[in-house]
């Protein structure tokens, strides 16, 4: 029905997500594109047709004759790139936060170093945010903590310091995750976030027989320690965990954020699902549990994402009359996303990050394919990995970068071994011509064995 009243023309406005850019508005009628928070790296499909929908809405308005408004607090540096460099889009900045609010202050915490002073604590969250959390909590105010890592813990070992035994998926070459659930006999099992294995959590270790040991964090741990540390919490609707695992439904999660905005909710536990479009007065406090977690991804945008994660999440706290405070949780104090999103310095940030940047030709001053190879045989995926490679330098030139075959940072999901190959140009027209005489010689053949991802969101 909507899709129909939109190529009628019936509608004078269309509102929907990624897919929505693909709306049938006639071309005469169309005016005004808005991608709002542009730099959302879910605009980008992951899965055939790969189509980014903030680029798409730029080729729209190009047919369309029309304005493209791109808003974000932290723009994709492909964005900011093709303002203040390029100069094929028009910069416009609001200096000042609407409509005259102040920005929270941000403090960065050494969690290694609070730990240390802690002594035998084994608490996740430090001194300094449990202080704030007890004081937000006296004077009526809302919390939002954000822990972009959902289960209970995402580490299981021997508890043996000489064993070195530690969960693994059998199927992807990665540790396997706690969960909690009440649905289950034991209480706990254990599941990949790849494949979504799910099996049950040993009680010992198989190879020597002594105790496993749970190590590291997710939000169904935090979400424990919380209610353990300020039973207020524990309370019907007083605190709601927001991830993937808690919201079965879009309905689950309207009645989530609906409780907050109503105030019944004092603290919104969540990952990135609460980092952005919240506006809700009575949040006096967000804290960032670890702010480690993105940053050490090995991807090349991991600073940019730590860099708008947390500056997205510190947006959320100050809109009502009081500024607010934000408590930033780190092992490295340090970082320099971390700390420019602590000053809420963008532009240095995007300055430092794109001089890097240009230094590797890595985008936006150059333009990168990756193309990954699976197949169940190790051998077989390497070697043809190895082909498209040898092959895609010899169409390159010497303008352009291929690097590998290498192993993918993941290297077995699902029981296919993978293997990527890199191809970095210095134009979007470049790479389309190496991958398009690659095509040519069906070096790219078949699609359901060799994945072609142009402008790549994620290396893992």
């Amino acid at each position: 029905q909507q899709w129909a009243m939109a190529a009628a023309g019936e509608a004078d406005i269309v509102l929907g997500a990624r897919s929505a850019v693909f709306a049938p508005i006639p071309t005469e009628r169309l005016r005004l594109i808005v991608v709002d928070e542009e730099h959302d790296s879910s605009y980008k499909q992951e899965t055939v047709p790969r189509y980014h929908g903030r680029d798409v809405a730029i080729r729209r308005g190009q047919l369309a004759g029309c304005t493209v408004v791109l808003g974000s607090a932290t723009p994709a540096l492909e964005s900011w790139w093709n303002a203040t460099r390029r100069g094929v889009a028009t910069l416009h900045q609001l200096p000042e936060r609407a409509p005259g609010l102040s920005l929270p202050a941000v403090r960065v915490v050494d969690i290694t170093e609070e730990r240390r002073h802690q002594g035998r604590s084994n608490h996740l969250i430090g001194p300094t945010l449990a202080a704030g959390i007890t004081q937000c909590l006296q004077a009526d105010g809302q919390i939002l903590l954000l822990l972009n890592r959902r289960g209970f813990s995402s580490y299981i070992t021997c508890s043996s310091r000489t064993c070195g035994w530690v969960l693994r998926c059998d199927h992807c070459d990665v540790s396997m995750v706690e969960h909690r659930s009440g649905a289950v006999r034991s209480g706990s099992f254990v599941r990949c976030h790849h494949c979504e294995t799910a099996i049950r959590l040993p009680s010992q270790c198989p190879d020597c027989g002594k105790g496993v040991a749970r190590l590291g964090l997710g939000t169904q741990r935090i979400e424990e320690e919380l209610q353990e540390r300020w039973p207020v919490l524990a309370e019907a609707a007083a605190m709601h965990r927001v991830d993937s695992d808690s919201m079965r439904s879009m309905h689950d999660f309207h009645a989530a954020l609906g409780d907050f905005a109503a105030g019944r909710t004092r603290v919104l536990l969540g990952t990135q699902m609460i980092a952005k479009g919240l506006d809700v007065p009575g949040v006096r406090l967000v804290g960032v549990i670890n702010a480690d977690t993105a940053a050490s991804m090995p991807d090349f945008r991991a600073s940019e994402r730590t860099f708008q994660l947390i500056s997205q999440v510190t947006g959320r706290c100050g809109r009502g009359s009081a500024a607010g405070r934000v408590v930033v949780q780190t092992l490295d104090p340090t970082s320099r996303p971390i700390t420019q999103a602590a000053r809420h310095d963008y532009a240095g940030f995007a300055r430092s990050e794109l001089a890097d940047r240009e230094a590797l030709r890595l985008p936006p001053a150059g333009r990168l394919a990756r193309i990954v190879v699976r197949d169940p045989k190790h051998d077989r995926g390497e070697a043809d990995a190895t082909r498209i490679a040898t092959q895609i330098a010899e169409i390159a030139g010497q303008d352009t970068r291929v690097r590998g075959p290498a192993p993918c940072p993941i290297a077995r999901i699902a029981d296919s071994f993978r293997f990527q190959v890199e191809v970095i140009a210095p134009s979007a027209s470049r790479l389309q011509t190496i991958l398009g005489h690659a095509k040519d010689r069906l070096l790219l053949e078949p699609a359901a064995r060799i994945a072609v991802d142009v402008d790549p969101q994620s290396l893992l």
